[in-house]
């Protein structure tokens, strides 16, 4: 029979379990990221491949943030990609020669990424089995599904207890995966450490055959890719009367209501103006 009845989580968990196991995942993930670069090799790039990808990043930040950019800006970029003569996606790109299949020092970075990844991961889940095992670490402040449960409560099968409950393996996992955008700010954008799902895919067997860049890149397919999807993407500026959303319904009414009665003026005292002239030029037409 199933309770409603909360449990009391001691206050001791918190600081004897949650908050130190917060803590060495960072500190893991910090020791994850320099040793990866203490082992990583100095490989040459190829300049055409990273050129390449550059210009496919330009293009994509186009495409998803091309709304914050006028007309004029947003279409002048788009003509600079897409031009028939002159356009950079219309250029004529070979693939890349670098396999990095083919490289040794590929393959060994490769092979040095999966010990980084799998070893501090096997490591602290057998410390967790071990030591807290069957703990009730957490609560959500929400309530769930029933569907959560294999999720949020992985290693306490309780029929009994409440979704909303965070066993201690389901907490590492959670905080694992929450700590990518911690690292980001602290580490970087092209951080060793930020990539927690693809630790998972390798410590599971999964890694092969994702796509996770093991192959050659495909230039002229993806530059062909690219641009279509910029020839379909539409623009739409929502940064238009910015000023008057900002000050307000009241304040915008009265400021349009302003520039409409100086339109209205400027044209009358244009029209004023243009009359003499009419006048004149009328007279001319008529005399013999």
């Amino acid at each position: 029979m199933i309770t409603d009845a909360p449990l009391l989580l001691d206050p001791a968990i918190r600081d004897w379990v949650v908050l130190p196991m917060v803590a060495i995942m960072v500190l893991m993930g910090l020791c994850r990221h320099y040793a990866q670069q203490l082992l990583k090799s100095n490989q040459s790039l190829d300049p055409d491949e990273v050129r390449h990808k550059q210009t496919l990043m330009r293009c994509s930040r186009l495409r998803n943030r091309g709304q914050f950019l006028p007309a004029s800006s947003f279409h002048a970029r788009k003509a600079y990609f897409l031009t028939k003569e002159t356009g950079i996606l219309r250029q004529k790109v070979s693939k890349s020669g670098l396999n990095p299949m083919a490289n040794p020092l590929g393959m060994i970075d490769h092979v040095k990424g999966n010990m980084l990844y799998m070893l501090p991961n096997m490591v602290m889940m057998g410390i967790i089995s071990y030591f807290f095992q069957g703990f009730v670490l957490v609560k959500v402040p929400f309530p769930l599904t029933n569907r959560f449960k294999v999720m949020l409560q992985r290693g306490v099968d309780l029929a009994t207890l409440d979704v909303s409950y965070v066993s201690s393996l389901s907490w590492y996992f959670l905080v694992m995966f929450g700590l990518r955008g911690f690292f980001k700010i602290l580490l970087g954008e092209d951080s060793d450490a930020l990539d927690e799902a693809r630790a998972t895919q390798m410590q599971m067997g999964m890694g092969v055959g994702m796509g996770g860049g093991g192959g050659m890149f495909d230039a002229p397919a993806a530059y062909k890719h690219e641009r279509e999807e910029l020839e379909m993407a539409h623009h739409n500026w929502v940064l238009e009367d910015s000023e008057l959303k900002l000050v307000g319904p009241t304040v915008a009414a009265r400021i349009s209501a302003e520039r409409m009665g100086t339109l209205a003026s400027s044209r009358s005292a244009s029209a004023s103006k243009k009359a003499p002239r009419v006048k004149k030029i009328r007279k001319k037409a008529k005399a013999p």
